[in-house]
């Protein structure tokens, strides 16, 4: 079986020549359709021994994508973007997968960014390995139009595109042009919801996440993500009857999501600062405690580190504020115990 690489790309000089080198071994062609560069991308691809097309933009990432299916000539496609790159040799592991037959691949995804001044990390899948007949479908955030078996692959893909980067401008104006032509769809709702937050936007993104997560249905991969997002904005817009709505209504989470413990750790925090209901202070200690729980258990997180050294760092913030030293100490030194930096710093503080 024939594998083939179908990348766009514009302006990914600085990233290029990583990703095309850690996919050269997997692949059997690399094809790079370039949307408008100017800069030295067409080269450097060119120079990795990719094949190099051009195709107009028109504000469609679907569009652009199909156009580099339709250049490949091999029998699967694996899609990589400029920002990204496996972490390791996944060539074996990649053949095997398209051995077993017709599906669909999902690679996990490592991506970093930058919040509060802080660098952090979070971890998602995405369907990119796939037959050479399956096609996209929409202008921003596209997806694979397939009813075939979505399975993973084993394969870890590191991302740093939006690190330190600005595309909100670009990708509300796509995203605005796709909710007008699909109203009420929570997919894109929250997508929008996401990069209002991001742009800090937050009655717009508030307004946006609400409608998705009043429009989700059934199960959906994406709601847990709906639920951070929104409860994050509430918390932001003290809008805090309405976070303790969605709180309580998703109790069950408290169970399975560290990501939830953290965030409602952090609304109840604000809400106590903000309307000094002191009420609620045990509540924030034992979301703490019960995110380094699940941590044990190896939990699975969406933001890397809310089982772990973020829980205990925040923890160990509490209890310095709250006069208990000792206490504090032993969280900082767990933190630590992780190489989270800004607990070393408060470690040589004390």
């Amino acid at each position: 079986m024939m594998l083939s690489l179908a990348m766009i790309a514009k302006n990914e000089e600085q990233y290029l020549d990583r990703c095309l080198k850690s996919v050269s071994t997997l692949v059997d062609e690399m094809i790079v359709v370039d949307t408008g560069s100017t800069d030295r991308t067409r080269e450097i691809a060119r120079d990795n021994g990719a094949v190099v097309y051009d195709f107009e933009w028109c504000d469609d990432f679907s569009a652009a994508r199909n156009f580099s299916i339709e250049k490949t000539s091999g029998d699967w496609v694996v899609v990589l973007d400029a920002d990204e790159y496996f972490a390791e040799d996944y060539a074996d592991v990649i053949r095997e997968f398209i051995s077993r037959g017709q599906q669909i691949g999902r690679f996990e995804f490592i991506a970093r960014f930058v919040k509060d001044g802080l660098t952090q990390s979070s971890q998602y899948s995405s369907s990119r390995l796939f037959p050479r007949h399956i096609r996209y479908m929409g202008r921003i955030h596209e997806q694979l139009v397939s009813d075939l078996p979505r399975c993973d692959t084993g394969a870890l893909v590191m991302h740093d595109g939006y690190y330190m980067t600005e595309k909100s401008e670009r990708n509300i104006k796509l995203l605005l042009q796709e909710v007008k032509q699909h109203p009420g769809d929570p997919y894109l709702l929250f997508q929008l919801g996401k990069q209002y937050r991001g742009n800090n936007e937050y009655e717009a993104a508030g307004n946006y996440l609400l409608e998705a997560y009043q429009n989700l249905s059934g199960p959906t991969p994406y709601a847990l993500e709906v639920i951070l997002e929104l409860l994050e904005v509430l918390t932001h817009t003290k809008k805090y009857v309405t976070a303790f709505d969605l709180v309580e209504g998703h109790a069950e989470l408290f169970d399975t999501s560290p990501d939830f413990c953290f965030a409602t750790a952090l609304f109840l925090l604000d809400y106590a600062i903000d309307t000094n209901d002191h009420s609620v202070i045990g509540d924030i200690e034992q979301c703490y405690l019960t995110c380094l729980e699940m941590g044990k258990h190896q939990a699975k997180e969406v933001v890397i580190g809310t089982s772990t050294f973020m829980a205990a760092y925040n923890l160990a913030v509490f209890y310095e504020t709250t006069g208990l030293q000792e206490k504090a100490t032993e969280y900082y030194v767990l933190s630590s115990s992780y190489g989270f930096e800004p607990a070393k710093k408060k470690l040589e503080g004390l």
